[in-house]
């Protein structure tokens, strides 16, 4: 590492070298130390949890909601489809309908979002959807 070293005065000056980086590494390691505990606070759990981590994807907030909007879809196709039924059979394929379109809804959301606005901007024209969406 230090090859250049022929005599004392180039052995001091590497230690004070190899001392400097010790420190700031120490440093870094407490500022590390101090950021992790601070991430760490109950507050800051909560906080952080419900906020999108900047990758693209929803926080748990947006995760809840979208179930949220589908389980909501799929109990009303479950409605309109089957109504309220004694039969055990038409009970059941009700929820599994209810099931099934709750899982689609949440897992593509987006797409449902985009085609519902879509389908608005061709009902209702393109002035008045551009006035709605902004």
């Amino acid at each position: 590492m230090y090859t250049h070293i022929q005599n004392a005065e180039d052995l001091k000056t590497a230690i004070e070298e190899l001392k400097e980086r010790e420190k700031v590494k120490k440093q870094a390691i407490a500022d590390n130390f101090h950021a992790f505990t601070d991430s760490m606070k109950p507050a800051n759990l909560i906080r952080n949890s419900f906020k999108s981590n900047g990758d693209g994807s929803p926080g748990i907030a947006g995760t809840v909601i979208k179930a949220g909007i589908g389980m909501g879809v799929g109990l009303l196709s479950k409605k309109l489809l089957i109504g309220s039924s004694t039969n055990i059979f038409k009970t059941l394929a009700g929820n599994a309908v209810k099931l099934g379109v709750a899982g689609v809804v949440a897992k593509k959301t987006d797409r449902i979002k985009y085609a519902g606005l879509k389908l608005l901007t061709k009902v209702l024209g393109r002035k008045k959807s551009k006035k709605i969406l902004g």
